[in-house]
Formats: C-alpha cells, structure tokens, sequence
C-alpha cells in the first residue's frame, strides 16, 4: 500500500508539473525548458546531496548507471515537452500514463507473478488512460490536434513512455547504492545536456524569458525533483512495480486539473475512466 501511495504522490506532482508545461511550453520552447527545468532540479538538490555526502563514496558503476538513467529522462521530458506544444493536457496526460505497465512486464520477467484480481486492475488502468484520451469532447481531445500532428504526437509520447520506464527501473536500482535524492541529483546535468542540442536549434526567443515562466520553471523543476525522489525510495519497498502503477492516475489527475484550472472541457466517457484509474490503482494498492 506505501508503495502505491508514493506512485500516487509522484502522480499529482507530475499533474501540477504538466500544467505548468502546457501553459509555458509554446512561449519558452519545450527543449529549452527541459534544459532549465532539468538543470533547476540539480540546483535544488545541491543542498541536501552535500549534506548527505555520500557521492563521495559511491561505486564507478552506480555513477555511470546515473549517468545513463539521466540521458534516459532527458529524452522523455524532452518528448513529453515538446508533445505539450502539440496537444492538450487532457490528451498528452492520458497518452503518456501507460508507462508503469512497462515497469510490471519488466517485474514480471524478472519473477513478479500478479494475481488475476492485480491482472484485471493493471488492465482498467491502462484501459482508463485511453479512454481518459480519446473520448474527449467533439470541440477538444483529439479534435484539438492540428492536421498533420497526430502521427507525431503519438512517437513522441509512445518515446516518452519508453524511456520513463526505463528511467524507473534504473532510478530505483541504482537508489539502493547511492540514496534517492543523490541518484535524482545525478541524472539532472545528463538529462539537461542531452536535450541542449534539441534547445539550440529552436527559435531564440525575442524577448527573454519572463519572471513568470521563470518561477513557473523552478515550481516544475521542484515537482519534479521531488516525484522523481519518491519514486527511487520506492525501489526499497515490497510490490515496487505494482507501486509504480499509482502514477498512471498522473492522466486522470491532470485531466481534472485541466478542467478545474485551465478550462478544459471533459465528457462522461471521461469520467468513466477516471473511474476506472481509480478502482484499478485502489486494488492494486490494497495488495
């Protein structure tokens, strides 16, 4: 259940962390606010990694692991992002929830066995992302998806899900050796120099970057740092990947907050599978 409850922390700060992406992606750039929400995070953890001291001791293979797990996420916020700059969130959210399925068939070729009841629930959650979705009002959800986008759209966030997965996995691995905020710390400087490249050739902004889009950055890069932490403690707790799936309310839960803050407008199909996230994350969480 403590893992779950973690999955689900992660979710709703992710979903306040996409709203700020969505209402700042187009004006900054989506790469270039991967960059400076990557490197915001590394600034903000500076503190706590120097206090606990322990990089200093850490093993060669667990700082190249870091490494790798960095240029991983980066490719994921980086695709996330830019999928922010083609569609809503109530479209993006939903499309990129399905990741933490990835994270249980990675358990379970590694000896995680689910029950049929835990089956059935990871299925609702997956089946209550899509329709979150794709059942959204005729004026919005897909509908709002310039001509040409779609296809895109879809790579970029099939991408996304690839590399978080990954970046799960490895982040709760290497969290064992060298602690949940030092294995966060260290994958912010790679995942923000991968995706420089990506933000040098966007279009310079013509009139700097404003003080809200630079608090806006901070908050995200603060939600970030701090879903990303949980996650990686979470590697120390029993049933870690059925934990990992409490972050696929993460579409519901900005889905809601899109209609609550940004106006977005939503269905009953949409509610229904927000139902159904909820149900089938509560199973999985009651063990």
């Amino acid at each position: 259940m403590l893992a779950v409850m973690f999955g689900l922390f992660a979710a709703l700060c992710w979903s306040l962390h996409d709203l700020i992406a969505r209402r700042f992606a187009k004006t900054v750039g989506p790469y270039r606010m991967a960059v400076m929400t990557m490197s915001a995070g590394a600034v903000l953890l500076l503190a706590i990694v120097f206090w606990h001291g322990s990089l200093l001791q850490a093993e060669t293979s667990s700082l190249k692991l870091a490494l790798v797990l960095g240029m991983a996420y980066g490719i994921a916020v980086g695709c996330l992002f830019m999928a922010f700059s083609m569609a809503p969130v109530s479209i993006v959210g939903p499309f990129t929830a399905g990741y933490p399925a990835l994270v249980v068939v990675w358990g379970m070729i590694n000896g995680l066995s689910p029950t049929l009841l835990q089956g059935g629930a990871i299925i609702a959650v997956l089946t209550g992302a899509y329709i979150v979705g794709r059942m959204g009002p005729a004026d919005g959800g897909l509908a709002a998806i310039a001509k040409g986008k779609l296809v895109p759209l879809i790579l970029f966030c099939v991408l996304a899900e690839v590399c978080f997965a990954a970046s799960v996995v490895m982040g709760q691995k290497i969290a064992l050796h060298l602690g949940e905020f030092e294995t966060t710390f260290l994958s912010r400087l790679p995942a923000a120099l991968v995706l420089v490249p990506f933000a040098y050739r966007e279009t310079p902004l013509q009139a700097g970057i404003s003080r809200n889009a630079w608090i806006g950055i901070f908050t995200m890069a603060a939600f970030d740092v701090v879903a990303v932490s949980g996650i990686n403690y979470m590697g120390k707790l029993p049933n870690k990947e059925f934990g990992s799936m409490g972050i696929s309310a993460y579409g519901a839960i900005a889905t809601l907050l899109a209609m609550i803050i940004l106006k977005e407008k939503t269905t009953v199909w949409q509610w229904v599978g927000i139902a159904m996230l909820s149900i089938g994350v509560a199973v999985l969480g009651s063990g």
